[in-house]
């Protein structure tokens, strides 16, 4: 009896993982669903350095090395060669968690979960973008940059209304980072800075060679090759609150140290009737290697 029932094929209308609407009530799809809708918000994350070392693997911390450059130099026919030192710096990743969840009672589950689900989906990725974001940005800021510039050279604490982001500012920080035999490939700067960059002649518009997906990516042009991204969470400077710190970088100048990617969890309260959905990750940035970053401190 049981050979007969394997064999035959499903019942007409029956429902099946591979319909469009099981993926509604699939718990393991909202982790994609939160996933993605982050790495759309998150402007930084692609600039940095993704380090794997910790992911699925035991350990807490995770070291990266760093080989010191070494010189050549002339030799002399009678003079032995002196060898050069050899060095080497470390970074440390600690990774710690971060994360949010929301409740819904099991009444409102039975009336519209799907349209809760998908909102606390978009939420919930949404949050976890800006928060790395933030971290990124906490990091650049308290980093030791290789190169710091102000619009017309005043002082950070001199900074006025006239002196927002311009051609010699950001020239002076990519000519930083490229003295250090590095590239200047990205321009990240806030909202209240765009109108400024906007204005100047050679600024490209991204929707000249670019679709939707470069602009919602947070790309809005480029401007003396750097491709210019913009987003809200570029924080004041901590001298001047009407200043902000725009930022010039090469790839991979920080690193994102992953121990877990999102998780999502929904547990069930019996007595409460309570459903409580919980999204978190795992991870640590680190600045690695200075002199790839360049840091712009402009009106905004």
């Amino acid at each position: 009896m049981n050979d007969t029932i394997v064999t035959k094929a499903l019942e007409t209308n029956a429902f099946q993982s591979t319909a469009t609407s099981a993926g509604y009530i699939n718990p393991t799809l909202w982790v994609r669903q939160i996933e993605d809708f982050a790495k759309a918000k998150t402007v930084m994350e692609p600039l940095g350095k993704k380090i794997m070392n910790l992911f699925g693997v035991a350990g807490s911390s995770a070291k990266e090395q760093f080989s010191a450059e070494i010189t050549a130099s002339d030799l002399t026919e009678s003079t032995a060669i002196t060898p050069s030192a050899i060095s080497y710096t470390q970074i440390t990743y600690t990774p710690g968690e971060v994360g949010l969840a929301v409740t819904i009672t099991q009444k409102e589950k039975v009336r519209s979960i799907n349209d809760i689900m998908a909102d606390k989906a978009k939420d919930m990725g949404y949050a976890l973008a800006k928060k790395l974001d933030v971290d990124i940005f906490a990091v650049l800021d308290a980093a030791s940059v290789g190169t710091e510039v102000t619009p017309n050279d005043v002082d950070v604490s001199a900074i006025a209304s006239s002196d927002t982001l311009n051609t010699d500012a950001i020239a002076d920080a990519i000519a930083g980072i490229r003295g250090k035999d590095y590239e200047a490939k990205y321009l990240v700067i806030h909202p209240a800075q765009e109108k400024a960059l906007m204005k100047l002649a050679q600024f490209v518009d991204a929707s000249v060679y670019g679709g939707r997906e470069v602009v919602m990516n947070g790309e809005i042009g480029r401007y003396l090759g750097l491709r210019v991204l913009v987003t809200t969470l570029v924080p004041a400077n901590a001298t001047k609150s009407t200043a902000k710190n725009a930022y010039v970088l090469d790839q991979d100048s920080f690193g994102i140290a992953w121990k877990q990617q999102t998780v999502f969890r929904d547990d069930y309260k019996v007595l409460e009737r309570e459903h409580i959905l919980a999204a978190f990750r795992d991870y640590d940035v680190k600045a690695r290697l200075v002199d790839k970053m360049a840091r712009i401190v402009a009106f905004a």
